[in-house]
């Protein structure tokens, strides 16, 4: 189970990024955390950042506010330095105005003679595999999880204080499109890249919080429109990354007559699931605020992987996650950059868990410290 963001606000940067946002969105609901200040924003001291920089944040921010819905096709790319293991898949993903959105994710057929782009130190290419098949859907209240293959779907209530405006206190906000003064405060920005043809901008976060999602991001927009063309994900620790290209990008396309016949059937936010199963007990979130008893939740739960992570990152997301977490030692490490990070874990990613449940990660040791 990868980790997952709660949905919502400024349908440009948003929308590019359905994906990431539709992936992290499931860590956020099971964590049910409260959100707690952040006394290290007042202390950090906000460099200027360059005038090129600091005008390109706010264009991209007004354009941002100008789109109300948008659709397209993605390209995920999904690498493991590790393993030397490259996944593809292909989709589409919608997005409505504040907080619904939509995503398909299909394993891309690998032909017979293909080989990755990706290489190792030696020149030689990664494996290369196709990626899971995924469906995400949410509504703005629920996010549905569905498998196509099995029939079923995981329904995640979204609670209240995790709508609206406070999606911008998730890992992912600046896709979102938050406001330039606000970003600068929260993030380490870059400009990498400013031409007539492309705009890249890197994007490291300075909250532990955030920092445990991702190392760094790079956008890269389009200069005519402040659409995002791709957006590349690095993993903590280092070791794994997603790439999603976008393209045939469509924004604020009005449903024509057959398609407002068609209603529901055509609806990419209310999937249609008579004949799925739903697995686990999940009962709405409260939209009564002057209820004050908590609605309890129960809903089927899988291992994530921490395959690649370093231990610290890997026990830090599984304590927010519920579950408990225990470390071994194991085999020397072959490069440095794998000292103390996950390549084995029990039970196996995508077992079936419950909250509390404990997972045993083993870890590449340093083999200086065996020698001695």
């Amino acid at each position: 189970m990868k980790s997952k963001l709660v949905l919502h606000q400024s349908a440009l940067i948003f929308t590019c990024c359905t994906t990431l946002i539709l992936l992290l969105m499931n860590n956020e609901l099971l964590a049910q955390r409260k959100q707690r200040p952040n006394p290290a924003n007042a202390v950090l001291k906000i460099e200027p950042l360059p005038p090129e920089l600091e005008q390109i944040l706010k264009k991209w921010e007004t354009e941002s506010k100008k789109i109300q819905k948008l659709q397209g096709n993605h390209i995920r790319l999904w690498y493991d330095d590790v393993f030397q293991l490259e996944k593809r898949s292909e989709g589409k993903f919608y997005y409505e105005h504040p907080d619904k959105g939509a995503i398909e994710i299909t394993g891309m057929e690998i032909k017979k003679g293909q080989v990755s782009d990706k290489r190792n130190e030696k020149g030689k290419p990664f494996q290369l595999k196709p990626g899971e098949d995924e469906r995400w859907v949410c509504d703005g209240k629920r996010i549905f999880s569905i498998d196509e293959e099995k029939k079923t779907y995981e329904v995640f209530p979204i609670p209240l204080n995790r709508r609206g405006a406070n999606i911008m206190e998730g890992p992912l906000p600046f896709l979102f499109g938050m406001p330039a003064e606000t970003a600068k405060k929260r993030y380490f920005l870059k400009l990498l890249v400013n031409t007539p043809q492309q705009i890249i901008i890197a994007v490291k976060p300075r909250r532990p919080a955030d920092a445990a999602n991702y190392s760094e991001a790079k956008v890269l927009l389009n200069p005519k429109t402040y659409i995002p063309g791709a957006v590349q994900l690095i993993h903590p620790g280092g070791n794994q990354s997603t790439v999603y290209r976008f393209k045939d990008v469509v924004a604020n396309k009005n449903r024509g007559f057959i398609e407002g016949i068609l209603g529901r059937d055509n609806d990419p936010f209310r999937p249609d699931l008579d004949d799925y199963q739903l697995q686990g007990k999940v009962i709405a979130a409260a939209e009564n605020k002057n209820v004050q008893k908590p609605v309890q939740q129960m809903a089927a739960f899988k291992v994530p992987s921490m395959i690649g992570r370093d231990y610290k990152s890997a026990q830090k997301m599984l304590k927010q996650m519920g579950f408990d977490s225990k470390v071994h030692p194991g085999q020397p490490a072959n490069e440095a950059k794998k000292i103390y990070h996950v390549y084995e874990q029990l039970p196996k990613p995508g077992s079936p868990a419950q909250k509390g449940d404990l997972i045993h990660l083993r870890l590449y040791t340093d083999p200086k410290s065996a020698n001695k």
